[in-house]
């Protein structure tokens, strides 16, 4: 349970650090079978055998930084027996409840990001809900959950309070997108807040998780990572949720689109096994035995 104050200050930030949720038994067993994918690889599972609905390089591209990795998998949890406990742990299916105030909560997606040791690329700025065109209303909250410590030396997030405040701005994000050193991932320029908002600066701040926390974040936070350059892995894992009310929107484009047979307008709770409910009036559901 998240405590009034900590709901406060999501509120007035559009982040969280939820503090440590995992045990070091639950660590191990995420990192196993995380290393296991990664050694699969993204051509090493057969039709028949369950396998993520993503695996790609993030970073793959045709300039002088095409050797950096960010290694993506999306739905993990369809391939590996600890990640799909995890979609399911009661204290991120409550504290994103609480978050929302949704009583009724579906996985929408998750999505792996590893940064391998010295070569790890750069996540670059952006807001997650304008990524996410088939559902209305927005995807309002996503739990990051770190497996190694990350912390600025190998690229952990960065965000700027507030800015959930100012609305869909990934038009002006995209312009930023040349910001990947560590030196200059703060150095976000050309931007006013809107006049009537609360928050009236751009002010990047490093967000450090330690190995088992979760961190909360609204889906329309500015937030990004730079490259990892250290000797560390950063391994972590982002798990976005839907509440009740979301529905679905025949005209955008995602990858989970394929997974959808729903009617424009028809309620995501009805998509599928693909997006489980985890949470039932306000009380998680617990994962299936």
């Amino acid at each position: 349970m998240l405590t009034p104050s900590q709901i406060d200050e999501f509120h007035r930030n559009g982040f969280l650090n939820g503090g440590r949720i995992l045990t070091d038994d639950e660590l191990d067993a995420l990192r196993a079978d995380l290393d296991h994918i990664l050694e699969k690889g993204p051509d090493g599972f057969s039709d028949a055998e369950p396998h993520p609905v993503s695996f790609r390089n993030m970073s793959q591209r045709g300039d002088e930084l095409a050797a950096l990795a960010v290694w993506q998998i999306v739905n993990i949890w369809e391939a590996a027996p600890a990640f799909q406990q995890l979609i399911y742990h009661p204290s991120i299916v409550k504290g994103i409840s609480q978050l929302t105030g949704a009583a009724d909560l579906m996985v929408w997606h998750d999505q792996i990001q590893y940064k391998p040791p010295n070569y790890g690329g750069a996540t670059r700025w952006h807001q997650d809900a304008p990524l996410w065109p088939i559902i209305l209303p927005m995807t309002p909250v996503s739990a990051w959950i770190a497996l190694d410590d990350a912390d600025e030396g190998n690229g952990c997030m960065w965000m700027v309070p507030g800015s959930y405040k100012w609305g869909d701005q990934m038009d002006f994000l995209r312009t930023q997108q040349h910001l990947e050193q560590r030196d200059e991932f703060m150095n976000i320029e050309g931007f006013a807040p809107p006049a009537d908002s609360e928050v009236k600066a751009v002010a990047p701040q490093p967000r450090p998780v330690k190995s088992g926390e979760v961190s909360f974040h609204h889906s329309l936070t500015w937030h990004g990572s730079p490259f990892n350059r250290s000797d560390r892995p950063r391994r972590a894992i982002a798990i976005h949720y839907m509440t009740g009310e979301s529905r679905f929107v025949a005209s955008g484009q995602h990858l989970m689109k394929q997974f959808v047979t729903l009617e424009d307008g028809e309620p995501m709770a009805e998509a599928g096994e693909h997006f489980p409910t985890v949470c039932r009036d306000g009380e998680p559901v617990g994962a299936p035995a």
